[in-house]
């Protein structure tokens, strides 16, 4: 028994529906979420908004689902998966894009958290950003080091308190405000449908590195695609809407202020606590076995340690900003990688055998340049559409097509295609 902290196929088939739901759906109830949904208003009118919320999700976590089940089928985690398109030694590159940014999630949600925490507890008379930062940081990484065997109980306690907490805050929510009148207000189109868009499917894209990591210990492949979806796509759906709707209402875009605004108190810090734990322990333990393929000798409980170390150092030091920028930059690495990995193992090679993608002298050894091209070239189409969106830079016709279009569906479907292409060539 590994205890769930080694990259070979895994034995321990101990997830349920319901264990999948409820990591997922601990893990979309965040404030990272408050705030993209905030971002969506006024720019778009709030039923436009709920539109855009609700498609998103659905095209997002289908792709949560499909690689949810690429990896109960193999029992092992997403970066080993990669191999499968790219090669052993090809796998390396996206593994360390993706050790970082996990770093850098485990950072942002502590700074959100703490922030969250400080805001809370000023109406107490007390506040200390950098403790909050320190005891939220050594929560997440107890959580984390405790390993998947553990967690199955932790994580459906969790799910059912958020649940009933997220009830009641979205209920605050709408007894504050004219849900009529607020309906009623027109957006300022400062942002096109398709990018709002850009920024929902973001959210789920951002978790397709780490999917497999937790659907390896599924007992079925029903478990494994329904409980991820179904638990994301609640709770995410849930707390964009609520970021939006007090964005539209308030002109509050900062979960902190949002917060701070309603003054709610101990409930408030039990969802800070509880949603800052059950989204970011994700990251910490996803960045221990993402270093494993990365350095497969490498002890996963001690990058544990380090991972919620480097986390916490970070959240004491780093500024958070551009957080819009953020998700669209991750949105183009991972969604090529994502287009590539789902149309080489569902359509063509049609599954791997486990054992063959851990053998380093087999035929996944070494790089597909091919691949590794079309990555390359999907990150650039990605970032041509969104630029304008990044850094307010127009280019002609690209900047049209992005602010009509999105990047992340025309980046898919065009690095889908051209994956198949060459593979069938």
């Amino acid at each position: 028994m590994d205890g769930g902290y080694d990259i070979r196929p895994t034995s321990e088939r101990t997830f349920t529906f319901l264990t999948l739901f409820a990591i997922w759906f601990g893990a979309g109830i965040s404030i990272a979420e408050f705030w993209a949904g905030a971002l969506l208003t006024p720019a778009l009118p709030l039923l436009t908004a709920i539109a855009v919320i609700i498609i998103g999700h659905l095209i997002g976590n289908a792709v949560m689902g499909l690689i949810a089940i690429e990896g109960e089928e193999t029992g092992v985690p997403t970066m080993v998966l990669s191999r499968g398109a790219l090669g052993i030694k090809g796998s390396v590159l996206p593994s360390i894009l993706n050790y970082l940014q996990l770093i850098g999630w485990t950072a942002i949600m502590l700074i959100v958290g703490a922030n969250a925490m400080n805001a809370v507890s000023k109406h107490f008379g007390f506040e200390s950003y950098a403790l909050w930062v320190v005891l939220l940081g050594l929560l997440v990484t107890a959580w984390t080091y405790i390993g998947p065997k553990n967690w199955d109980k932790l994580e459906k306690a969790a799910a059912a308190l958020l649940l009933v907490l997220s009830i009641w805050l979205t209920y605050v929510t709408l007894k504050q405000f004219s849900l009529n009148e607020i309906l009623s207000k027109p957006g300022t189109g400062e942002m096109g449908t398709m990018l709002a868009l850009d920024l929902v499917i973001a959210m789920p894209l951002s978790w397709a590195p780490l999917i497999a990591d937790y659907s390896r210990f599924a007992k079925d492949k029903s478990s494994a695609f329904w409980g991820t979806y179904i638990g994301y796509f609640i709770s995410s759906s849930l707390f964009y809407f609520v970021g939006a709707l007090t964005n539209m209402a308030i002109g509050e875009s900062d979960p902190i202020g949002i917060i701070a605004a309603y003054g709610i108190g101990i409930p408030a810090m039990l969802i800070i606590v509880f949603s800052t734990v059950t989204t970011t322990f994700l990251d910490v333990y996803s960045a221990a076995i993402t270093y494993k393929n990365i350095s497969p000798r490498a002890d996963a409980r001690k990058q544990v340690l380090l991972v919620g170390a480097l986390g916490t150092l970070l959240a004491l030091v780093f500024p958070v900003d551009q957080y819009e920028s953020f998700l669209l930059l991750i949105g183009g690495a991972f969604v090529s990688l994502t287009a590539i990995m789902i149309t080489d193992y569902f359509l063509v090679k049609k599954g791997y055998n486990a054992e063959e993608l851990l053998d380093e002298n087999g035929k996944f050894a070494g790089y597909n340049r091919k691949a590794l091209i079309i990555w390359a070239l999907g990150f650039v189409f990605y970032m041509l559409l969104a630029v304008e969106g990044l850094f307010g830079v127009h280019i002609p016709v690209l900047s049209d097509v992005g602010f009509k279009l999105g990047s992340s569906i025309p980046t898919f479907v065009l690095v889908s295609i051209l994956y198949y292409l060459s593979e069938r060539w």
